[in-house]
């Protein structure tokens, strides 16, 4: 019991400041991609924490299952590098009893990482989504730069402003440029204006309000075009208003998935039990890995670990584009590779504790007797 209570205790340490180092790093990660985008216009640098709150809960979920690897991995790489875990070997604590903490760390953080991508990540996510949404275009037209061409309605508008207020909604010298028909490709309309406003009107659609301008509108070297001279005009932004209820994969509650068998649905239920069931496994396979030669270094494995880590994560994440892709049966799915891990993490096991010479040892003398 006591020797159970300090390797748990050793393992939970080196878990919780692996965890901590890991997400901030991945914090950082994200945070840096998303102030790129607020440098772009993509999205408004008032809601850059409020989107990485948000982000909290599905990056946890993917980083618990990497961390306890990490940490017993660790953990036990330095208690056979100072001996530790031979002379308890020599007193009678066998492997079971070291594989059984580690499928217990393992199991917990199952449980956790399980909590997190069935129903905290999918809330957050569609958080996330409803933030983005509920701005709107008006998020795009508050990040416009002056100075800078923009575009809208899926590249068919080009946006250009001179100048702003200290408020980001008076514009001026304003020019834009549009294709007011995806069937024309020839047919451009030209507006510039002295001034402008944004302003979203009561059903929330944002629209750009031209005052002291013109509008050209032809097919660029004929003369058949018009001008129009005008004192305000106003310029839809965005056609489209996001639709209320709209679910993506990852914002859907799992009930949903489980309700609607689609590929797409099974694919993102798959890697959501996917998550926590690698917690278990990777802990099993942290046991053999952690083991080190007398006089090598604490450090050896760690880079074949880490390989090995990495392979089973992009196996998982090639099954589950293959299955919403329709090209894998969702019943073959991503079981084939934990099924795989888990062999690998017993065979490893059998041949690092010795089992696996005993058995051949007991299998060829059962056949020469």
């Amino acid at each position: 019991m006591l020797i159970r209570r300090y390797l748990f205790r050793e393992i939970t340490h080196t878990f919780f400041a692996v965890i901590l180092v890991v997400l901030l790093i991945a914090i950082s990660n994200r945070f840096i991609r998303l102030v790129a985008q607020a440098a772009s216009g993509s999205i408004s640098p008032n809601v850059l924490f409020e989107v990485i709150l948000f982000q909290i809960p599905e990056l946890l979920a993917f980083l618990l299952p990497v961390a306890m690897f990490l940490a017993i991995l660790l953990c036990y790489s330095r208690f056979f590098a100072e001996n530790e875990i031979p002379v308890m070997l020599a007193c009678g604590i066998s492997w079971q009893r070291l594989m059984t903490i580690c499928v217990g760390a393992g199991l917990m953080v199952m449980i956790i990482a399980g909590a997190l991508t069935c129903f905290w990540a999918p809330k957050s996510a569609q958080y996330r989504e409803q933030l983005l949404h509920k701005e709107g275009p008006l998020l795009l037209a508050q990040t416009l730069a002056p100075g800078r061409f923009h575009l809208f309605h899926q590249d068919r508008l080009v946006f250009y402003v001179s100048e702003l207020n200290d408020n980001r909604t008076e514009l001026t010298r304003i020019f834009i440029a549009e294709h007011p028909s995806k069937q024309s490709e020839d047919d451009w309309s030209l507006i510039s204006a002295a001034k402008g406003k944004i302003y979203t009107d009561q059903n929330g659609l944002t629209y750009f309000m031209l005052m002291d301008g013109q509008r050209y509108q032809g097919t660029p070297g004929k003369r058949d075009y018009s001008i129009v001279q005008f004192e305000s005009y106003q310029q839809l932004l965005e056609v489209k208003k996001p639709q209320e209820g709209l679910f993506f994969h990852r914002t859907m509650p799992t009930k949903m998935l489980i309700d609607n068998p689609t590929p797409g649905n099974m694919a993102e239920l798959q890697w959501r039990l996917s998550i926590p069931l690698a917690a278990p496994l990777l802990a099993l396979l942290a046991l053999p890995l952690s083991r080190v030669a007398p006089r090598s270094g604490r450090f050896g494995r760690l880079f074949v670990a880490i390989i090995v880590c990495i392979l089973y994560f992009n196996l998982l994440t090639l099954c589950k584009r293959a299955i919403a892709s329709g090209t894998l049966s969702p019943w073959i799915g991503v079981w084939w590779v934990h099924l795989l891990l888990l062999l690998f993490a017993l065979i490893y096991l059998a041949k690092t504790s010795g089992r696996a010479f005993q058995s051949i040892h007991w299998l060829r003398h059962r056949i020469y007797e």
